[in-house]
């Protein structure tokens, strides 16, 4: 994570800003508009530095996409799996997995849906370093899950089969769908009432 500020040069007295606060306007300008629907000047403006400044921090629009992905996943990406790491009944762990993933894609005042899932893949057919970054992703997330699904499996309280690796593949795509109904416009209940019937079929 960037933490340095970076000056500003201008008349007067050199004005700071912070990268971070940078990749966060990125983050919910590239989430509302999508990658080909934001001019790097715009988030110049909201930011309040120059349009140059960004490109020497973080190179080309590209480029800032991939950092404002990492930086998604590193704060509103991440909140769906604090929840599951702190639920420690399997059933309740997966149900608040879903749930803030739902709530999270579904919050007021902020763009619906999921960054990866509804822009960052609209991408992966034109952009290499944007598709390969996708699958880091999802793959991490699968793998989270599917060792927990794993413990579960050595214990005896899930059967072995699927495998701990087709269930955490199988929660991944069944989030990635939630995300992108709730930015096709599902409603919030809508989405928590299917998400809690999935968690049944999930954990046969």
């Amino acid at each position: 994570m960037v933490s340095n500020l970076v000056h500003k040069r201008g008349p007067g007295r050199p004005r700071e800003f912070d990268p971070d606060q940078a990749l966060d306007q990125a983050v919910e300008l590239f989430w509302t508009h999508g990658l080909e629907g934001v001019d790097v000047q715009r988030i110049a403006r909201a930011v309040g530095v120059t349009k140059p400044s960004l490109y020497r921090l973080f190179g080309d629009k590209s480029q800032l996409f991939l950092r404002a992905m990492k930086r998604y996943s590193e704060t509103v990406g991440v909140k769906p799996y604090v929840a599951f790491a702190a639920e420690p009944d399997l059933r309740k762990a997966v149900q608040a997995l879903i749930e803030t993933a739902v709530r999270t894609a579904t919050a007021e005042g902020r763009p619906r849906g999921c960054l990866v899932a509804c822009v960052a893949a609209a991408q992966a057919g034109r952009h290499e370093e944007i598709r390969l970054a996708i699958q880091r992703t999802l793959a991490t997330v699968a793998d989270i899950v599917a060792h927990r699904f794993e413990r579960e499996i050595e214990s005896g309280s899930l059967p072995a089969t699927p495998s701990a690796q087709a269930r955490g593949r199988l929660v991944v795509d069944t989030l990635q769908g939630l995300m992108l109904r709730a930015r096709a416009g599902a409603t919030q209940k809508e989405l928590l009432d299917d998400g809690q019937s999935f968690v049944e079929l999930l954990l046969r």
